[in-house]
């Protein structure tokens, strides 16, 4: 499955691999966690057709159980062997900024250790000259409930503005290097004190 949105866009969105409903329709985020990406991304006054979108593995990882197929993490051989094609596709989009959905795509473009718990909304050189972050992906924000819920949401609400605004060139964000979220807004700290979620 390939990347969709605009090829000349400044921000990519690299997310884990097709589900389901991906699968089917041959388009990335088109099931319910490609709705609530829509739906943030309308909240901040922008659309797909502002960034482009696509997936570290290309085609939907599954087990079965139960003799249905069930969606499952990418293998690191899977995401091995995918990697040359995220990093052509990456290195023709030439994005100004990477934002990865999840961690999984934050240990193959980021760090192998990467852990969203410590390093969420954390900007850093990325390839291709690029900056890069990571954030949550979707589908996590929608096995949240309650308060865990929203405090989660409003986190990936604030990291998707702060994609959309390095990769529009804003000079602020790109000089928080290696700091969180807080420390580059101090205003933002609301909310992100005492947070609980986390992949």
């Amino acid at each position: 499955m390939c990347g969709e949105g605009n090829p000349e866009a400044t921000l990519a969105l690299v997310g884990e691999a097709p589900g389901e409903r991906e699968a089917r329709l041959g388009r990335p985020f088109v099931g319910r966690a490609g709705r609530l990406l829509d739906q943030v991304l309308a909240e901040v006054g922008h659309n797909r057709g502002d960034l482009w979108i696509t997936n570290v593995v290309k085609f939907r990882p599954t087990v079965e159980v139960a003799g249905r197929l069930r969606n499952r993490a990418p293998t690191g051989a899977e995401m091995r062997q995918w990697l040359p094609a995220l990093q052509e596709e990456l290195q023709i989009l030439a994005p100004r900024a990477i934002l990865c959905l999840g961690a999984v795509a934050a240990k193959v473009l980021i760090d192998p250790k990467f852990t969203l718990s410590r390093e969420c909304g954390q900007w850093r050189p990325g390839p291709f000259g690029s900056v890069i972050a990571a954030t949550y992906h979707p589908a996590y924000l929608l096995r949240l409930e309650g308060e865990a819920y929203q405090r989660a949401l409003a986190e990936f609400r604030a990291d998707l503005q702060a994609a959309l605004a390095t990769a529009a060139g804003a000079a602020a964000v790109p000089k928080a290097f290696g700091m969180n979220r807080s420390e580059q807004n101090p205003r933002d700290a609301q909310g992100v004190e005492g947070r609980e979620v986390g992949r």
